[in-house]
């Protein structure tokens, strides 16, 4: 019998320790993506990305878009000048101007933007958001109620603390 030479017992050593570490390599994990729960909609796709993008409906006649806006440019200034929606009438938007690397929040916005017809909560809005710099964003934004976390927003009243659940509705409920 022939003894295994030193080449091929290195070889064999360096294969047993490298073959784990190799092994683990990979790209474009789900842990690597931008995740963030909730239930707003975010797109990153444009200079300015649009974050937790909601409607709130106040479930009768009156209802607004939240989002907010952060500008990703470390030189341009961005506004947002307009919103439209399909199936829906949006009112005039009041420029909303981002700085390089700004910020802004509908949520507590003195100018929300008013949303009218048929928004109702549990559908999804289509909408396209217009920035000055020539480039739009699309996205389905889900219509929420004003209660919860939407209980406070600008532009409507304000709503319930909690919201109902369909055993609220139920009679004798537990």
């Amino acid at each position: 019998m022939q003894k295994p030479s030193r080449r091929t017992t290195a070889l064999a050593s360096i294969a047993l320790v490298l073959a784990p570490v190799l092994s683990s390599c990979g790209f474009d994990y789900a842990t690597d993506r931008d995740y963030t729960p909730g239930v707003g909609a975010n797109s990153r796709e444009a200079t300015v990305d649009v974050l937790a993008g909601v409607v709130v409906t106040d479930g009768e006649s009156k209802a607004v878009m939240v989002a907010s806006f952060a500008n990703n440019s470390t030189e341009e200034t961005v506004s947002v000048t307009g919103v439209t929606a399909e199936g829906a009438q949006v009112a005039d938007v009041a420029e909303i101007e981002l700085a390089p690397q700004g910020f802004h929040s509908l949520a507590t916005s003195d100018s929300p933007i008013v949303v009218t017809g048929d928004v109702e909560a549990g559908t999804f809005l289509p909408v396209t958001i217009a920035f000055s710099n020539g480039e739009s964003t699309d996205m389905k934004l889900p219509v929420v109620n004003n209660c919860g976390p939407y209980a406070e927003v600008a532009g409507l009243d304000r709503g319930l603390e909690r919201c109902e659940s369909g055993n609220d509705h139920s009679e004798g409920g537990h």
